[in-house]
């Protein structure tokens, strides 16, 4: 008959094997997506591979790497960090220090003054907090080449040129 044919594709199997029950309201497990009965819906009764962190579960910080873990309900800390580190712990994400000139804190920004060009912290950025004393630039004559300031000289004496206006 068509009609019996037809239920058979309203409803879903439980996907424990054993069960095979038609069931049309399965439950879908959050851990495996797997569909099942109301006799399968929990994670024990189906041994579920990837269980979710239910909550009231805690939280484990690796001391290598810094990720916080989920601790199941009926875990141990021990065991969550013992199975992460068995897994490949990724090393720890250094960030770029860069030290005050005026005091000895540590800031992870470069704050450059734009007056004396030295590093400083948060505190000690503005030029009235650091008792800024700019630097001072050697005079022109040193920084240009011999053959420049003579052609610099020779252009300082020469006759100005009149031009028709």
């Amino acid at each position: 008959m068509q009609v019996d044919r037809d239920l058979d594709k309203v409803g879903v199997h439980c996907t424990i094997k054993d069960c095979n029950l038609l069931d049309f309201l399965p439950f879908i497990c959050q851990g495996c997506q797997g569909q099942f009965c109301l006799e399968h819906k929990d994670e024990k009764e189906h041994k579920c591979p990837t269980p979710v962190v239910k909550i009231g579960g805690t939280t484990v910080t690796c001391d290598k790497c810094d990720n916080i873990l989920p601790v199941p309900v009926n875990c141990l800390d021990k065991d969550i960090l013992s199975m992460h580190l068995r897994k490949g712990c990724p090393k720890k994400t250094t960030v770029n220090q860069h030290k005050c000139s005026f005091c000895p804190k540590m800031e992870s920004i470069k704050i450059v003054c734009p007056n004396c060009k030295n590093n400083f912290c948060i505190k000690h950025r503005f030029e009235r907090d650091h008792k800024c004393k700019p630097r001072v630039n050697p005079p022109l004559q040193q920084t240009i080449s011999p053959h420049l300031q003579n052609l610099l000289n020779q252009l300082r004496n020469s006759k100005p040129v009149k031009t028709n206006s």
